[in-house]
């Protein structure tokens, strides 16, 4: 069976025709990622994984105005970065086709209870509070533990997720390629959710995994966007200043 990025990798030959690379900025948030008709797509920059070395990139200076289908094919390259980079790039390709967003907040779908035992793989610190007040329990799974109590790791998600209701799903699982390992584990939830800017729009590639909704962005204001994320912005900054949207989408009928 194809892995999930092989399929988007597939689903992105589809639509990149001959679109080419006009801008690509590395920041400490974000990679972004500017094609032909002015399209910006975002994806995480796991900065902290990136080599320390003064240059990060060996094709620096030398990607703008190269095919977007060469930066598709890095969805294939492995490294942090370089997944990144692609799957930005396979974003900014699907702005013009998105599909009809539900709502801007993915809780509203979810009717979580207090019987529920929600799972949260990545840590959203404003997600937290609000579904701690609708759930019986949330587990929190992040490579990170010191980002906040009593979080658990990597390790734990094999044990606690396959007992979980409900799965919030970071997106970032794509670029360091550990979304199809987790989703195996998460049989027994009634709904999961993959979020994040990061998160491509595409439910036909996801209506086989156990996700059930989508919640991305839609780019309102890309040349912003591609500001935002040269001085090091995150998402609290695109959002704030109007740059993007929220959008959520269900991966199933």
């Amino acid at each position: 069976m194809k892995s999930t990025i092989e399929r988007l990798l597939e689903k992105g030959m589809g639509l990149v025709g001959n679109q080419i690379v006009t801008d690509l900025r590395v920041g400490l948030g974000y990679t972004a990622v500017e094609v032909s008709y002015k399209d910006v797509g975002l994806a995480y920059t796991f900065s902290r994984g990136i080599s320390r070395r003064c240059t990060v990139g060996k094709e620096t200076g030398e990607i703008t105005g190269r095919s977007a289908k060469d930066l598709l094919g890095w969805l294939r390259k492995g490294d942090l970065l370089s997944t990144a980079t692609g799957l930005a790039t396979l974003n900014a390709l699907l702005q013009p086709c998105l599909p009809e967003s539900l709502g801007k907040d993915f809780l509203e779908f979810l009717k979580m209870g207090p019987n529920d035992r929600v799972g949260m793989v990545g840590f959203f610190p404003p997600l937290i509070q609000p579904i701690r007040r609708r759930c019986g329990e949330l587990l929190i799974f992040e490579r990170e533990p010191n980002k906040g109590k009593g979080l658990l790791g990597p390790e734990d998600i094999r044990s606690h997720i396959p007992d979980c209701s409900i799965v919030i799903l970071t997106a970032t699982t794509l670029i360091n390629q550990t979304f199809d390992r987790i989703t195996r584990h998460i049989g027994g939830a009634r709904e999961a959710v993959l979020v994040g800017p990061s998160t491509p729009l595409l439910p036909d590639i996801f209506e086989k995994t156990p996700i059930t909704y989508l919640a991305g962005i839609q780019m309102i204001n890309g040349k912003k966007s591609l500001q935002i994320v040269s001085e090091g912005g995150g998402t609290p900054r695109l959002m704030n200043s109007g740059s993007v949207k929220k959008i959520v989408v269900a991966s199933r009928l």
